[in-house]
């Protein structure tokens, strides 16, 4: 070996040394970012929400660094409260009626979601009842309260003015209006979702017909929360749809895993929670549905059942629906090959409806 080559292999041998033969200190290597922990506070309420039991049960919340901190209530009274005081962030069984008047009466509410399109909320009087339609209640009394849209929306287009010609049962609470109606206090009754059991089990009543059947697509229960809290957290609202939605394909499918798991949310037996999950009429759906929420905000102001300084307010300003389609988005694009009409009809949904 001439001298330029002794040199030239002592200099490799070097090289090697340096670069090739030694380990890397490991405080050279970065360390992979911790991905930050939300907590979401949700209104508990007694009804359930069969997607965050799903969306916990399969890990879809913790893929999106959400924590569900369940604030237990008791009614719609201390979901608002709650919401207010900001004790609760959240609440999603609450209706659509009931956010809209509060947002009437001033409370800076933004819609940003949904829960239930339809829930199977039935119309139901005694076992003898003769029922025909729903103009069967003009003239009658009824217990439950006007402002579910739902009922009284459609009889003011079929030019009936429902606060007038039909006199309106007030009661305490819903188990009160099977009573009254089972006493003959009232003539006809309506109770919500989680009642059906109820209902069916009791011989001295009958299901006459469902919101649903009356109103399609009247939207049952929407998500909502303080507009600051949707405005500074827009994150956790969008990783939270992301989760539902996750949740709403694995509902579609997977049926039966879904009546236990709600069944043991509630502390229910499954024949309880089969009363209403096994109704078509229960129909799970996350999208915000713009035009089923401006619908039932119409129909309350021409009822009057809105707060006379409310009335101008106008309700697309409490209406976030930008936060869900990216959130349905993103879930076509990373779980879509999973499931490829459930996102195309979702797609397709969200196009109609907002």
């Amino acid at each position: 070996m001439n001298k330029r080559s002794m040199i030239a292999a002592v200099l490799l041998s070097s090289v090697l040394t340096v670069s090739g033969c030694t380990e890397k200190p490991q405080e050279d290597i970065p360390e992979e970012t911790p991905r930050e922990i939300i907590t979401v506070r949700l209104a508990d309420h007694p009804n359930g929400h069969v997607l965050t039991a799903i969306a916990e049960a399969q890990g879809y919340l913790k893929d999106e660094g959400i924590i569900i901190e369940y604030v237990k209530v008791q009614n719609d009274i201390e979901v608002f409260e709650g919401i207010r005081n900001g004790t609760i962030d959240i609440a999603t069984n609450s209706g659509t009626n009931l956010p809209l008047q509060h947002i009437s009466e001033g409370m800076d509410l933004t819609i940003f979601g949904g829960y239930l399109l339809t829930g199977c909320m039935p119309v139901f009087g005694r076992a003898d009842a003769e029922w025909h339609g729903i103009e069967d209640i003009i003239g009658k009394t009824v217990a439950w309260e006007p402002n579910l849209y739902a009922i009284t929306g459609p009889l003011l287009e079929m030019r009936y003015d429902p606060l007038k010609e039909v006199t309106w049962l007030e009661t305490e609470n819903q188990e009160e209006r099977i009573a009254a109606v089972e006493s003959g206090e009232a003539d006809f009754g309506l109770v919500g979702t989680g009642l059906n059991y109820e209902i069916n089990t009791n011989p001295n009543l009958k299901i006459l017909t469902y919101a649903s059947d009356v109103l399609p697509d009247y939207s049952c229960c929407r998500s909502e929360a303080l507009t600051s809290w949707v405005e500074e957290n827009p994150e956790a609202v969008k990783g939270l749809m992301k989760a539902w939605i996750r949740a709403m394909a694995y509902y579609e499918t997977h049926h039966e895993e879904a009546v236990k798991l709600m069944a043991e949310q509630l502390g229910e037996d499954e024949e309880h929670v089969r009363a209403f999950m096994d109704n078509p009429r229960f129909e799970v759906n996350t999208d915000p549905m713009r035009s089923s929420v401006k619908r039932a905000w119409a129909y309350m102001k021409r009822l009057g059942l809105l707060d006379a300084q409310g009335i101008r307010i106008n309700i697309d300003n409490h209406i976030n629906t930008s936060l869900y389609k990216a959130a349905l988005d993103e879930c076509q694009k990373q779980y879509g090959d999973e499931n490829p009409a459930f996102y195309e009809r979702m797609q397709a949904l969200y196009a109609r409806n907002n």
